[in-house]
């Protein structure tokens, strides 16, 4: 029985790693893929990748989603929030942000959500009780995103300013979406991946058409970039979050966002050829060492 214990939570750190890659390369792909997407458009594009490629997993695995309902039981409905409020709504939110900043920018500011999930985990779930350290962690977090926010505030324009604000909430609704799957009904992972993939396709595709022109067609290299973050970012990092948040909870899941900036910042560097600067430096420290805070009792669990 220990083996079988000691191999299921190996499998868990297996798949938080695949998140740390797919997550944090997500990053590079989307400023590549803004360049000819606009933040719209390249939410319902890479949605629409995601939702066919999980698709066709299920079908080649002979697995079906529930009967569609809105009862308020229903997985539906809790996934259809899930995919509107933790992917259809941040991904804009990202994929604006990546238009301003750096990638490497962007996904610091995205490494603040754990400090967001650990706070709502607190106020919300009685088995996420975190103790001093959630406060101490979460206010060494919130002085990183002011090392971060502040130089750019002071030498940036107005939408350098609305950019940053968008990736910081577009990290708050990563943590609200993560409370709600901890409270969804019990699916498989691939069945609630799939539910919110689709639903946050539709919810994008409703709101591209009604507020942004189709652009012209996007080079080859930007198909490539939002194909990626489809397949690999969205589609199999949706099944893999759905499996973690299930089996560990938000809060341990939610190390994949505090170690993804690492990789995505290190992705910037040597494939964008970004000079993030040395306040990024210093917020990316400052807030991977509060979610280190606020989530070693989940990791000692």
């Amino acid at each position: 029985m220990n083996g079988a214990r000691d191999s299921k939570a190996g499998s868990d750190w297996l798949v938080l790693a695949a998140l740390v890659v797919a997550w944090g390369s997500a990053f590079a792909a989307l400023k590549i893929a803004v360049h000819d997407f606009p933040p719209a458009w390249n939410t319902v594009a890479r949605l629409w990748v995601a939702t066919a490629t999980m698709l066709i997993v299920a079908l080649a695995r002979g697995e079906r989603p529930p009967r569609f309902s809105l009862a308020k039981d229903s997985p539906w409905r809790a996934y259809a929030w899930v995919g509107s409020v933790g992917l259809a709504i941040p991904f804009v939110m990202f994929a604006f942000a990546a238009t301003r900043l750096p990638s490497a920018v962007n996904a610091i500011c995205n490494g603040a959500s754990p400090l967001f999930t650990a706070a709502l985990a607190q106020l919300l779930l009685a088995d996420e009780r975190l103790g001093w350290r959630k406060f101490a962690g979460v206010g060494l977090g919130f002085v990183g995103l002011v090392v971060l926010v502040a130089p750019r505030l002071a030498s940036g324009g107005s939408l350098e300013a609305l950019a940053l604000a968008s990736a910081i909430f577009g990290a708050f609704l990563y943590a609200v979406s993560n409370i709600i799957t901890r409270k969804a009904p019990p699916v498989s992972a691939l069945s609630g991946a799939l539910m919110m993939c689709s639903v946050g396709a539709v919810l994008a595709t409703i709101w591209a058409v009604a507020t942004t022109p189709l652009p012209p067609m996007p080079s080859a290299e930007a198909w490539a970039a939002v194909t990626a973050l489809g397949v690999f970012s969205s589609a199999l990092g949706s099944v893999g979050y759905v499996y973690l948040v299930q089996r560990r909870g938000p809060v341990f899941m939610s190390m994949s966002i505090y170690l993804a900036p690492l990789w995505a910042t290190a992705l910037g560097v040597a494939v964008l050829g970004e000079r993030p600067g040395w306040p990024a430096y210093l917020a990316l420290a400052l807030i991977l060492a509060g979610v280190g805070l606020t989530t070693t009792p989940a990791f000692r669990r």
